[in-house]
């Protein structure tokens, strides 16, 4: 596994961030057609449905992805050692698996409300076994990122043909819910048919099995992963049971734009979490503080930028992608846009260094407080605010988890320079706001507000920094340079 070592951090970072630039696409394509055939009611249903499997998706995860990939990280330059973790993950992942198929079916019989949802959950519920299958974590750790983006985005096309072909009226939700669904499941038997590439479970290139040691790690992890799935889906799942589902429908369209967004940070994450984790595994310091200064720097330039232009451009967003009939998602989406950032830095905080240093058990505090604080605030708002309340509660939730990362973590913070390169992307953040909001004033045109203010937005920002002389855009620039001229000398 040593090739995995040489691999370029940045070219990972590119092609997982590109897979999942291509998902955010996935839907951009899917949600507006799918919105206006369906509507809020059925769009509602569906989302409801797919917030109850994913609470028996976590349990048959256990945490274990976020564990697996840090440990086969640090074994994976002994191939029998690699083998025999990669066997013994594999096999509780199975186990754990078929217990959550029992329960969801156990509750089937006690709850009325999941049988009337009963064949929109049977249809999502078939991810579980096949996320299992697909042992995403392997090529994580291993960083074979780019058969991972060339796969994703074959079964993202598949998905988009069958969507317009057999989605036609508000009838049709059963098979949205199923194609939904679809890019996940061939991409995860693609997974389980490759995975012979790096791993082998003959008795002969594997150690003797041994589960024990690995389950209090695990059932730490699960913890803290069932505490981020309430916090994740709990809204959705009040919002069902505490309001209507067209609110459903209203905060799964304004949320799913800004998780999009959100969605971009964690491809970069995963990037850097199987790296730290190596690195710490031998100590080394020095790699792990220039990692997490050039993380974080990279986090802080897309995020801030990112927040305000959602916040000012979502009127046209969600109209343009949603239709009229979605026009109660423009205040969710508004209230929510600074949860890009927040996400966007804690998703690091916790993953990228909280859990590389072996720190599960304060991250399963931070995580179960937010979970609580996310419950108490949505059976407050919900009822009076909707949707908007819903939001409200998850951003300030956020907010926590944010700020309780960056106690745990504030002596490493202190020894990192990050903190000019953030001042001078806050003020190019302002100042790309101010304009934005200028040129909107002469735009009515929906399409062109977004086009035109996303090229001016992005021209003004990077146009300040550059001229500014901001270090981590100059440091970029002078990368770029040097590979261009690298590549002109190889040509001649």
């Amino acid at each position: 596994m040593s090739q995995a070592n040489n691999r370029s951090l940045k070219k990972n970072a590119v092609l997982n961030t590109f897979k999942t630039f291509l998902s955010l696409c996935f839907p951009l394509i899917t949600f507006p057609y799918s919105s206006r055939v369906l509507g809020p009611e059925k769009i509602g249903m569906v989302q409801f449905a797919q917030s109850i499997v994913s609470y028996f998706a976590i349990f048959a995860s256990l945490g274990i992805t976020t564990y697996a990939v840090r440990e086969t990280s640090k074994a994976r330059n002994d191939q029998v050692k690699f083998n025999t973790t990669v066997k013994e993950i594999f096999t509780i992942n199975m186990i754990s698996t078929a217990i959550s198929y029992l329960l969801l079916f156990i509750s089937f019989l006690f709850i009325g409300k999941f049988r009337e949802y009963k064949s929109l959950i049977c249809i999502c519920s078939t991810l579980i076994m096949f996320t299992t299958l697909g042992m995403g974590w392997l090529y994580q750790a291993v960083e074979d990122y780019l058969y991972i983006t060339v796969r994703s985005i074959l079964f993202q096309v598949i998905s988009i043909v069958m969507l317009f072909t057999f989605v036609k009226s508000q009838d049709d939700y059963l098979w949205y819910a199923a194609i939904n669904i679809i890019s996940n499941v061939g991409a995860n038997i693609c997974n389980f048919i490759h995975s012979k590439k790096y791993v082998s479970f003959n008795k002969k290139n594997c150690n003797k099995m041994e589960l024990k040691h690995h389950l209090k790690p695990i059932f730490i992890l699960f913890a803290s992963a069932v505490a981020g799935t309430i916090f994740s889906h709990i809204d959705t799942t009040m919002i069902g049971f505490l309001s209507t589902s067209a609110e459903v429908g209203y905060y799964s369209a304004g949320v799913k734009i800004v998780r999009m967004i959100t969605n971009l940070f964690p491809a970069i994450v995963a990037v850097i979490f199987p790296r730290i984790s190596y690195y710490v595994s031998r100590n080394d310091e020095d790699s792990i503080k220039k990692l997490s200064e050039k993380t974080l720097n990279t986090l802080f330039c897309i995020s801030l930028p990112l927040s305000c232009g959602i916040f000012l451009l979502m009127k046209p967003l969600v109209l343009l992608f949603c239709g009229q009939t979605f026009v109660d998602a423009i205040t969710v989406s508004q209230i929510m846009s600074p949860y890009i950032f927040l996400c966007a830095v804690s998703g690091f905080l916790g993953t990228g260094l909280i859990i590389s240093f072996g720190k599960e058990l304060s991250n399963l505090i931070i995580i179960l407080i937010s979970a609580v604080i996310d419950v108490i605030l949505n059976a407050f708002l919900i009822p009076q605010y909707g949707a908007n309340g819903a939001a409200f509660s998850t951003l300030l939730t956020e907010l926590f988890i944010f700020s309780a990362y960056s106690i745990i973590l504030k002596e490493r913070m202190m020894g990192l320079r990050i903190k000019l390169n953030f001042l001078e992307f806050v003020a190019a953040t302002a100042i790309m706001g101010i304009v934005i909001t200028f040129i909107q004033k002469f735009l009515e045109n929906f399409f062109l507000q977004l086009f035109v203010n996303t090229m001016a937005g992005i021209i003004v920002y990077f146009g300040l920094l550059i001229a500014i002389r901001n270090q981590y855009i100059i440091d970029e620039l002078n990368q770029i340079k040097l590979k261009i001229s690298a590549k002109i000398k190889r040509n001649h």
